[in-house]
């Protein structure tokens, strides 16, 4: 799964029950101050999109992002959270992304052994992204995400995601 030959690292991810509070604490231990915030219930990119709040920014060559689940459709990234209301701030997943066409996603995800690697959820954003989520916390401990995201995509994201570079 991991050795498809246009796939590449791109992203580490957090989950929060407090956005706010997870990007100050984030801002002062790190100086990641700056980030590109996406709100699914405001901007859904499909009918069954998960509710999140999502902060991206982009540091040391890598996508970092805190997600914030909202109640809908959010198991995947709420189940991992305190239930007590304490704040919490936890590692959730890495992402890889698959260079090339939507055939070529189409072909890697086709290659899924889904015994081994349970596909959990998945979507879309129009004709720009694809992605879905394999539960490997048997064996690593965290999920995977698998992205596809069109050229128009990449260089909207490449211009409004943050780079931090001090």
């Amino acid at each position: 799964m991991l050795t498809f030959s246009t796939l590449r690292h791109h992203q580490i991810a957090y989950v929060t029950n407090d956005l706010g509070e997870a990007l100050g604490r984030l801002d002062t231990a790190f100086g990641l101050d700056r980030y590109h915030l996406i709100d699914t219930v405001q901007q859904p990119s499909h009918p069954e999109q998960p509710a999140l709040k999502i902060a991206l920014v982009r540091t040391a060559n890598t996508e970092f992002e805190v997600i914030q689940p909202l109640g809908y459709k959010d198991e995947v990234w709420s189940d991992p959270l305190p239930t007590s209301g304490e704040f919490s701030l936890l590692f959730h997943h890495i992402a890889f992304t698959v260079d090339g066409t939507p055939e070529d996603f189409a072909r890697y995800r086709a290659g899924i052994d889904v015994r081994s690697h349970p596909i959990v959820c998945e979507g879309w954003a129009g004709d720009d992204a694809l992605w879905f989520y394999t539960d490997e916390r048997a064996t690593l401990g965290h999920y995977v995400e698998h992205c596809w995201f069109s050229p128009a995509l990449t260089s909207l994201m490449n211009g409004t995601i943050p780079l931090l570079s001090r």
